[in-house]
């Protein structure tokens, strides 16, 4: 758990440094271009917990390819990757056509379906899910991963990292200020309000159940395949297809709403429930195909001694 415990005191650490630098550095870039002091402060934030987090893992000796995740060869890489998208595309899709036949969300009006929007569409979702996945899959199944499981086990490595997944997702804070009205204290008022959102848990519980249950699903993968490459691509086609439904739905009333949340409108109690199925099922796959090995093997033995 120290592991652990020594990326959450850096995250926290990123945050109150970056509380108190965000009023110089806003007057500094301000010569240049103004920017609102929550942006400001959050790149702070972000910069130095990168900082602190290269200078932790290379401590502790795992900032290497096989701690973050590509120590497959290259071809295996991106076959797997790319079997992740497809897979990931297919998984999603009972879940959306489930939000389509409950009428939870319905087509958007005036919605331009031919060719050239839709693979502009679907390109753009593509490539931003890529990149997102990526960041978040060398950090989360990744490195922070690795780190866990060194210490702690493959239990902790699956539920801890995914916690933290989910909950960062719902830190933000925006202060709208005139520019004469911002002070020192000012990037205090932006950490306080980072955490708005935990609030009102029972707001957010869906939709964090739904996040928890996406990381322990990819961190199962993550085992599976001893690699990111499939998370990554598994990630980069929820985010697409989320992104591509979000543009060209709207949610609507309906006596089953409460099965998407406020995050997304899409992520919900059903999201919960399918992404769980799919855990239970990789889970059992493992343990099966591992007997299947494990009676192999002893057949093998048995016959090379007979």
């Amino acid at each position: 758990m120290r592991s652990f415990a020594a990326v959450l005191i850096i995250v926290a650490l990123s945050l109150v440094l970056a509380a108190l630098l965000a009023y110089p550095v806003w007057e500094l870039i301000g010569v240049l271009r103004e920017q609102p002091i929550h942006r400001v402060m959050h790149r702070i934030a972000m910069l130095v917990a990168a900082l602190g987090f290269v200078w932790l893992f290379r401590r502790w000796r795992i900032f290497n390819r096989h701690g973050l995740g590509f120590g497959l060869p290259r071809n295996a890489f991106w076959r797997q990757l790319v079997a992740g998208v497809a897979t990931g595309a297919l998984l999603i899709l009972p879940l959306i056509g489930a939000l389509y036949a409950l009428e939870i969300r319905v087509p958007r009006a005036g919605l331009d379906l031919t060719l050239a929007p839709v693979i502009k569409l679907v390109s753009i979702g593509l490539v931003t899910g890529l990149v997102v996945a990526t960041i978040e899959e060398v950090f989360f199944r990744g490195i922070l991963f690795t780190a866990v499981r060194r210490e702690s086990g493959v239990a902790h490595a699956v539920v801890l990292p995914s916690l933290l997944y989910a909950a960062l997702h719902f830190l933000g804070g925006r202060l709208q200020l005139p520019a004469e009205q911002i002070e020192w204290s000012s990037g205090l008022t932006v950490l306080a309000t980072l955490f708005a959102k935990f609030a009102q848990p029972a707001a957010i519980a869906d939709s964090f159940m739904a996040l928890l249950a996406v990381g322990m699903l990819l961190a199962l993968v993550r085992i599976r395949t001893r690699g990111i490459a499939a998370c990554i691509g598994l990630h980069a086609a929820w985010v697409c297809v989320i992104a591509v439904v979000r543009d060209t739905t709207v949610l609507q009333d309906s006596p089953t709403s409460w099965l998407v949340g406020a995050y997304d409108g899409v992520l919900g109690w059903g999201a919960v429930a399918w992404m769980t199925w799919l855990a239970m099922m990789t889970v059992t796959y493992a343990i099966v195909s591992r007997a299947a090995r494990l009676r192999s093997s002893d057949g093998l033995e048995g016959g090379q001694r007979a």
